[in-house]
């Protein structure tokens, strides 16, 4: 691994090999689907997948509905597999052809199992499983991953795959434990043995971390035990406590898919937590104009395109989802989709092999283990997430910044950034505490939010040591508001006088006499909660001294739940509040830009090659979406961003702060030499057009 500068590059990423351009082939077939298979030709298949640049598949062995597409001896068999070897034929064709080709497995989820012995169920606290009644379309008939009987079936399906074909390795899907909690008999008699309450929500989700890392261990040693050559994935692995189990795992496979309900910020969130633990990351999206199952929705390709150059631009692989028909033969319209997409990623692919994320700033997250970052469901319970939506507004903060960071879990090395961001669902405590002080101390910044300020067992006071002797008790009034003070006055002379809504909570802060810290804003508040007639709040009319964002000694801290507010209400004063506040504690950040801030740019690095120098990498996304259809998936709430019809962005400056003796300067995707100037230290240059994604490279010298 290296730093240099505060920059941080993991140089175990450098030499992770494999795919670059993968497809995740979904077959569901239930009972009523009639001659599956049917249209399976081995030649069609792989020419199909040439033709759109697909390098590697997933195929399905065992699907959710619990039926196999091979003869089995074990079963149950698709009761109308009209190709009696689907898996063994696509298997044979691929690595013929040289795709990689990996044989999916449902684990968790089996509604054959699941309807004849609902013993094996997780069960929910009002003893109900999630079987769906019957006539009704199940969503995830869960399984408890304690049952032994479920693993050793699995077990029992992993050695026919072997046996019978010849895979790259297996991909497992439901590992994860549902909602992470259980009480069926076999968990409370686990817990009740051991002494620990099986009510407390803490003890389960621990339970069930413990129970998913020896159902991982078991899995990948067992296929390793056959095949120390295959690969051996589980979907749904980004999640807190990774670490545990990391060393097990082949591949971290995101599932996200954007338009499907994880949303446009599940995956970079995920995928930044994800890829510092050193191993080949995934991102799959899909060609689905929703989610799975979508068999007449297809992508527009602009939207395809910009989803996958977003998560090529984190330094991930990606994946895109199909659903093939009951028939097995490979689409038209959405391999020609697919392909021109992938066109894309071959083209560019010598500068994304070896190319590692490079990072000046961390966002700090703790929590309970299994725990995902931000919500992937409605009810949010089924997918636990520690930090929504604190997390994801302070995400969104740095990334419109155009600031590079990952997402590390409090225990890492913290003290290799320049810039530590704790969002306000962070919980200080004293040991973290006193590793930020020191950091602090040695020169590093650190931007805190709201109760991240505050600290864990005392909410009355703020630990960090620059602010020592604040007192802190919570405003009663909702919205607080908030005036520009000191140098921010001057800088924004319109707003000088103006009283910005702190939409939710605020705290009230009072720092000691003589206290360092500069304030840029000061707390005023109303005489009562609200008018009595139902408008939103009553007026602001009790100014007070009060700080609300206020700098001492690299820190930055704001009274108010900064990314939680901005996350929910996007209010621009927040994200101009942190700008500004963001220059004073990282005056030089790694990469600025003209391009606005509905784009997203990241940094990756290329060490040395034989005939050249070392490259900095510099991706810009244009997302630009359409006002066009309002509601989510079959008309949940919320809103689906469409990326089809982009604006292309003109004349975008890109600058570049290293020390590096940088030489030339291209566009990756024309190969348009691009001029290079130093100026203020910085390398700059100006890209003349971005339709969708761009890739800008600056070379040092050899």
């Amino acid at each position: 691994m290296s730093e240099a500068r505060g920059l941080w590059i993991d140089e175990r990423q450098r030499e992770l090999g494999g795919p670059w351009r993968k497809v995740h082939s979904d077959f569901q077939m239930d009972v009523p689907v009639a001659r599956v298979g049917e249209g399976f030709d081995p030649g069609e298949f792989v020419e199909t997948l040439q033709r759109a640049h697909v390098d590697s598949i997933t195929v399905h062995a065992k699907n959710t509905y619990g039926y196999l597409f091979f003869p089995s001896a074990t079963g149950p068999v698709h009761p109308d597999l009209a190709e009696p070897d689907l898996l063994g034929k696509q298997v044979a064709a691929c690595r013929a052809a040289g795709i990689k080709v990996y044989a999916y497995l449902a684990y968790g989820w089996d509604e054959w199992l699941a309807e004849r012995r609902p013993d094996l169920l997780a069960v929910k606290r009002d003893r109900t499983s999630f079987l769906p009644p019957v006539g009704e379309q199940p969503m995830w008939s869960a399984l408890c991953i304690s049952q032994p009987e479920v693993r050793e079936r699995s077990l029992r399906h992993v050695d026919e795959v072997l046996d019978h074909c010849e895979p790259d390795g297996i991909w497992f899907d439901m590992v994860y434990p549902i909602r992470c909690e259980c009480y069926c008999h076999r968990c409370l008699s686990e817990l009740r043995a051991a002494g620990l309450d099986p009510l407390d929500i803490e003890v389960q989700r621990r339970h069930k971390n413990e129970l998913h890392n020896d159902l991982v261990r078991a899995l990948s040693t067992h296929v390793k035990s056959r095949r120390p050559d295959a690969q051996v994935d589980f979907n749904t692995q980004a999640t807190l406590g990774l670490g545990e189990r990391v060393e097990q795992i082949g591949n971290i496979d995101i599932e996200a898919l954007p338009t499907g309900g994880w949303g446009y910020w599940y995956f970079p969130i995920h995928a930044r937590y994800a890829r510092g633990f050193g191993t080949t990351v995934f991102g799959m999206s899909a060609r689905f104009h929703t989610a799975w199952g979508d068999y007449g929705g297809l992508k527009h390709p602009n939207q395809l395109r910009a989803e996958i150059a977003g998560i090529v631009a984190l330094g991930v692989r990606p994946e895109i989802g199909d659903q093939p028909p009951p028939s097995a033969r490979p689409d038209r319209a959405t391999y020609e989709t697919i392909g021109e997409v992938y066109a894309d990623i071959a083209r560019a692919q010598d500068y994304l092999e070896g190319a590692v994320p490079v990072s000046e700033a961390a966002i700090v997250v703790d929590g309970q283990p299994l725990s995902h970052l931000v919500s992937l469901s409605d009810p949010p319970e089924i997918f636990p997430s520690a930090h929504a939506p604190g997390i994801g507004g302070m995400a969104k903060l740095l990334s419109e910044c155009q600031v590079q960071y990952d997402v590390v879990e409090s225990e890492a090395e913290i003290e290799r950034y320049r810039l530590l961001v704790l969002p306000d669902s962070l919980q200080v405590g004293d040991e973290l505490a006193q590793r930020l002080n020191a950091y602090l101390e040695s020169g590093g910044s650190v931007i805190a939010a709201g109760p991240a300020a505050r600290v864990r067992d005392d909410a009355t006071a703020l630990w960090p040591a620059a602010l020592a002797g604040t007192t802190v008790e919570p405003s009663p009034f909702q919205p607080a508001f908030m005036r520009l003070a000191g140098d921010l006055g001057v800088e924004m002379p319109r707003y000088s006088e103006y009283e910005f809504a702190l939409y939710g909570e605020a705290d009230r802060w009072a720092l000691p006499e003589g206290s360092p810290a500069q304030v840029h804003g000061r707390l005023s508040e109303a005489t009562f909660q609200r008018w009595q007639t139902g408008w939103q709040s009553a007026p602001p009319v009790v100014q007070t001294d009060r700080p609300t964002a206020v700098t001492a000694a690299g820190l930055a801290a704001f009274c108010f739940p900064l990314a939680t507010a901005y996350y929910e209400h996007g209010y621009w004063f927040y994200r101009e509040l942190f700008r500004r506040i963001l220059e004073r504690v990282l005056p030089r950040p790694l990469v600025s830009s003209s391009a606005p801030a509905s784009s997203e740019l990241t940094v990756t690095h290329q060490a040395p090659a034989e005939g050249r120098g070392a490259r900095w990498l510099v991706h810009i996304v244009n997302y630009s979406p359409l006002r066009r259809a309002h509601g989510g998936i079959a008309g949940e709430s919320g809103s689906v961003e469409y990326l089809e019809d982009p604006v292309p962005l003109r004349d975008v400056e890109v600058a570049l702060a290293v020390d590096a003796p940088l030489v030339a300067a291209r566009e990756v995707h024309t190969g348009a030499e691009l001029e290079l100037v130093r100026s203020e230290d910085r390398w700059r240059v100006r890209v003349p057009e971005v339709p969708i994604s761009a890739i800008v490279a600056f070379e040092e010298e050899r």
